[in-house]
């Protein structure tokens, strides 16, 4: 067997507990207040993993008691009402007794959770890859698409999301929604809010400025004019002790560019905004944190209008929608035809197995042990074909030559069948609790071999592996199958913890 390792998550989670940490309380005579933190962002990602939705909400709506302005709890609680969400249509779940909730309502909750957290951080792939995801499960997916897509400008490596988008795409091909889609129409105040470009007036001041036609405050204006109605977003505000009482005079080369054309909005202002937060030039923004909340408060309430009306629309049209997660359609089907795939009967019991074929092969006078595998189908919905991949698998083996105890040389060759009758291994495919960490099983020499094809590990909902991690736990344990036992050595693949666990659809990935 192969164990999953949790290192991955509990940086993730060491990382949030610092920025969290840090951006509430910074001074020594807040040790106290750290550790309560610390205590409280644990137990709420706890309770996340082990299904515990609703106690996780409870602490991260505490927490956001502490300080309302962060966005990574926003997520955070996003993340959990969404998997709350899946608890309702028993995606999460192996029983079927979970309490009764409406996965509608639940979605719009967690989206205007994302929202908030946009809204503080515009960049956040987290709450833009969430938004998709919501959108996604109320049918629109020409929303959920344009989300992934700003997603993918800000991090174009983000294999998450590339899933994500091109499942939306798959929909949207499959029922011809460039035709079809009947989209609800976005508010105008909304509407405006997204379409919210930098004034032509502000680089017309920049190009004045460059020449020395105004003055620093003026074009200071402009600046600030972009930071309160969020089209440039400061993530720190910076320090007037330390800023310089003047613009450095580099500065108006840029703005000159600008105003020319010679270099795009995004240039500007990133560099404007390097300027800022990094205390070389000093502009006054709002400070009035109950003013910035209420305008979030305002904003939010808004973005709710409009999910309503989406439900409403919903309701109209009796859309028929299509998750654009596969993993929540997997695990449904795979629990329906649970015996489909676990083979739980012949688990121990090797001995109902015939024996692997052994020879000697007269070229080269080494033993050829000869495997007939039967690979079980992979559960409905699987957008991943991780059968062809077992080719790789076989293949990994089939390259080295072992020793045996006459001091002859060995190798290994595996071969298909579509008899279980006449098989040595039985591979299959499963979600099933293997034991804690565990993400496959098999009998040394022969037997059944169970692969994970996903887990609740990443972020306490069923996603599915990626493909490399499917591979991985399967080669390992078609070592297994052939006599090999666990190794010492950590970079070997007989070694009983697998080095990264991906997951193709996992917001925490």
């Amino acid at each position: 067997m192969i164990k999953n390792n949790g290192l991955l998550f509990f940086i993730f989670l060491l990382v949030t507990v610092t920025l969290f940490v840090d951006h509430a309380y910074s001074q020594e005579s807040y040790v106290d207040e750290y550790q309560k933190i610390n205590d409280m962002i644990i137990t709420a990602q706890k309770s996340l993993l082990d299904g515990k939705y609703s106690d996780s909400i409870r602490i991260y709506d505490e927490l956001l008691e502490i300080d309302p302005k962060n966005y990574k709890i926003f997520e955070m609680k996003g993340l959990a009402l969404s998997n709350l969400r899946l608890e309702s249509t028993l995606a999460s779940q192996a029983h079927a007794n979970a309490a009764l909730r409406d996965p509608s309502n639940l979605n719009k909750l967690s989206m205007l959770e994302y929202y908030k957290a946009l809204e503080i951080n515009p960049n956040s792939i987290f709450a833009l890859n969430g938004m998709g995801i919501g959108f996604g499960n109320f049918g629109e997916y020409s929303e959920a698409k344009r989300y992934f897509e700003k997603s993918l400008i800000i991090n174009p490596d983000n294999v998450v999301t590339k899933n994500y988008l091109s499942a939306v795409e798959k929909i949207r091909e499959k029922y011809s929604l460039d035709v079809f889609e009947t989209p609800t129409k976005k508010p105008e105040f909304l509407q405006q809010l997204e379409e919210n470009t930098i004034p032509y007036w502000i680089k017309n001041t920049a190009g004045w400025w460059s020449k020395n036609k105004v003055s620093d405050v003026e074009f200071i204006s402009g600046i600030e004019y972009l930071i309160n109605n969020k089209i440039m977003n400061i993530i720190a505000q910076n320090s007037s002790e330390n800023s310089l009482n003047t613009i450095p005079s580099w500065v108006k080369n840029s703005a000159g560019w600008w105003s020319n054309n010679e270099i795009s909005d995004a240039e500007f202002i990133s560099g404007i905004k390097y300027l800022i937060e990094n205390n070389i030039i000093k502009v006054s923004t709002q400070t009035d944190s109950e003013l910035l909340q209420k305008d979030l408060e305002r904003k939010a309430w808004n973005f709710e209008r409009y999910l309503i009306d989406i439900q409403t629309d919903m309701k109209k049209q009796n859309r028929y929608i299509e998750n654009i997660n596969p993993s929540e359609y997997v695990i449904i089907k795979y629990w329906k035809d649970y015996h489909k795939w676990n083979l739980e009967q012949f688990l121990n019991r090797p001995d109902a197995f015939p024996d692997r074929t052994i020879i000697i092969d007269p070229e080269t006078g080494m033993y050829v042990i000869q495997y007939l595998i039967y690979v079980n189908e992979q559960p409905p919905g699987l957008p991943i074909d991780h059968i062809s991949t077992l080719e790789n698998s076989f293949n990994f083996w089939e390259k080295y030559e072992f020793d045996t105890t006459d001091g002859k040389k060995a190798i290994a060759k595996f071969y298909t069948t579509t008899e279980k009758f006449e098989a040595n291994v039985w591979v299959t495919w499963v979600v099933r609790d293997l034991g804690e960490g565990v993400l496959g099983h098999a009998n040394l020499g022969k037997g059944v071999v169970e692969v994970a094809i996903g887990g609740y590990g990443c972020d306490g909902s069923f996603q599915l592996f990626d493909t490399d991690t499917v591979e991985y736990i399967m080669t390992h344990e078609l070592g297994h199958s052939i006599g090999l036992k666990h190794s010492s050595n950590p970079n070997g693949m007989m070694y009983p913890t697998i080095p990264d666990t991906g997951y193709e659809y996992c917001l925490l990935n």
